[in-house]
């Protein structure tokens, strides 16, 4: 790649787009902004089906049925 230092430096700033036959093809930016992006600063995560670790597994499943039992003892009560 030529000027690679210039779009180095460039890149540090702001991201840039490098284009291929006049099209978007890549993008340049801080890894401090791409690790952002990746949300790995966030203690918050998501989980696919069966990927969750089994301790936060145990807490969900067990908030479920509590909510779940709530849920059915207030649609038994009379009058609601």
């Amino acid at each position: 790649m030529r000027h690679f230092g210039r779009y180095h430096d460039e890149a540090q700033k702001s991201p840039i787009t490098l284009t291929r036959h006049g099209r978007p093809s890549v993008v340049v930016m801080p890894v401090e902004l791409f690790e952002k992006m990746l949300g790995r600063d966030d203690p918050r995560r998501s989980y696919a089906a069966g990927e969750m670790p089994d301790e936060l597994a145990a807490m969900f499943s067990s908030q479920l049925d509590e909510d779940s039992d709530a849920y059915r003892e207030s649609r038994s009560e009379p009058g609601k």
